[in-house]
């Protein structure tokens, strides 16, 4: 009887040890989602740089960061400590952010860490990160997100906007607030 309970015990054993090793290496084994924000690759780092675009002569945006690395093969462009600046006509809108990528050809933008955006006056926006698609002069944001102005305070789970906030469009568990 002594030697049935034994064996019994040693399979319970041997199997909890087997549905714990399955559990870690296979169920476990979720990737975390990449972050485009973090440099990839053989970079050319600069100090201190400024990227900018123009349209119709214009400064459509420009980019500065207190570190710049460039992937020569990609053309891929990540930012430490970066402040974009973007203007539509006499408005502009200032973001801050700890990182931020730019694709090789400049038509997609993503920041990071930590975003952080004024007209200079009374808007402000603040989320955790924010693209910039340089062919639709959109911001998005998939995370959530808190913009203020004179009028109101909205937030949502996501944002979509024009490049200086004129409009604003929460989407999910959105919530306007009139001042």
């Amino acid at each position: 009887m002594l030697k049935n309970k034994k064996t019994i015990l040693g399979i319970a054993i041997v199997l909890a040890l087997v549905g714990a090793f399955i559990w870690i290496f296979i169920i476990s084994d979720t990737e975390t989602p990449e972050d485009p924000t973090q440099p990839k690759g053989n970079l050319v780092t600069f100090e201190g740089s400024t990227i900018t675009e123009e349209q119709d002569g214009k400064t459509a945006w420009a980019v500065s960061a207190e570190q710049i690395k460039v992937n020569p093969k990609t053309k891929e462009i990540y930012l430490t400590n970066m402040k974009g600046t973007f203007y539509d006509g006499n408005k502009t809108l200032v973001v801050t952010a700890p990182r931020g990528y730019m694709t090789g050809d400049h038509n997609k933008m993503q920041l990071a860490g930590g975003v952080k955006g004024t007209d200079g006056g009374d808007t402000e926006l603040t989320t955790e990160a924010i693209s910039f698609d340089n062919k639709t002069k959109k911001l998005t944001s998939e995370t959530p997100f808190t913009f203020s102005n004179n009028d109101a305070v909205v937030t949502g789970d996501q944002l979509e906007a024009d490049v200086v906030l004129n409009k604003v469009m929460a989407k999910g568990h959105a919530k306007l607030v009139k001042k």
